[in-house]
Formats: structure tokens, sequence, C-alpha cells
């Protein structure tokens, strides 16, 4: 299927709802599997943490449909996050935001980390095939790098 046209907006103060609605269609699953999922901790969580100065919303013909951050260090960009509404996988959308993030990393001469639960073998394998290498692991997570 051929990617929908795809956005990037700068998230402002009022997505935080939005944010977190999408975190959760996205990990929840995930979570619950890794943590358990408790509804009132994750949105406490998702509130105190929420910067939109570092989180874009991802938007399909104008329709939000997924959310990305990412952090720059002095020696390397964090993805810390990259998640699709499951409606809007396997267009290629996940491909051409985490494309983004890459040809910033080289722009910048960095390379890019990240971090995904072990019990997230789609997140995994899709992370290995645009390059990223496992790093380190712990018992609940892989740390990915994509270097150029």
């Amino acid at each position: 299927m051929e990617p929908a046209n795809l956005t990037q907006r700068q998230a402002i103060p009022d997505d935080e709802p939005l944010a977190f609605d999408i975190f959760e269609a996205a990990m929840r699953h995930y979570v619950d599997l890794t943590w358990g999922w408790n509804q009132d901790y994750q949105r406490r969580c998702h509130q105190e943490h929420f910067n939109p100065d570092h989180h874009q919303l991802a938007m399909s013909d104008g329709n939000p449909c997924g959310l990305i951050c990412v952090e720059t260090h002095p020696t390397h960009l964090q993805l810390v996050k990259l998640y699709l509404l499951p409606t809007f996988r396997n267009r290629g959308l996940g491909t051409l935001l985490l494309q983004s993030v890459i040809r910033q990393g080289r722009i910048e001469n960095k390379p890019v980390r990240l971090r995904v639960l072990q019990v997230n073998q789609l997140a995994q394998a899709f992370y290995s095939r645009h390059g990223f290498k496992i790093i380190d692991e712990s018992p609940e997570r892989l740390y990915m790098e994509y270097s150029h």
C-alpha cells in the first residue's frame, strides 16, 4: 500500500490528551505485558513528562496518525517515541518517520539511539530492518543504535 500524505507538526500543550491517546493505543498491550497497565499512573506520568517542544504529531492526510519524540544530546539523537495508531500501520508511515530521524542524525553526524520493550518483537524487527543494531539489553528493554 502506498503511504498516505504524511506531515508532521509541532505539538502544543493542548495536544497532551491526544498524545496520551496515541501512546495508549500503540503501547498499552506491551506495557501491560511488561509491568501491567495502571490507567491513572500512566496518565499522570504522561501529563508530568509531556514536553510539547520535543514532540511532533504525525498527520496522514490531515488526520492525527502518530507521535514522534526526538531528543538531541551532545553525542547522539535519542528516538524516545515513535508511535502509530493501529489503523495507520503497515502503510509505510513508520518508515517515513524513522527515515526523517535517521536523516537528521546524518546531518548532525550523530548516531540515533532508541530503546524498545523486549515484548515488542514487531518494533524490534522494524528497527532491525532499518539498520538498527542491539547495543545493550535489560530484562525489560533492548537498546538499539543506528550508526552512519
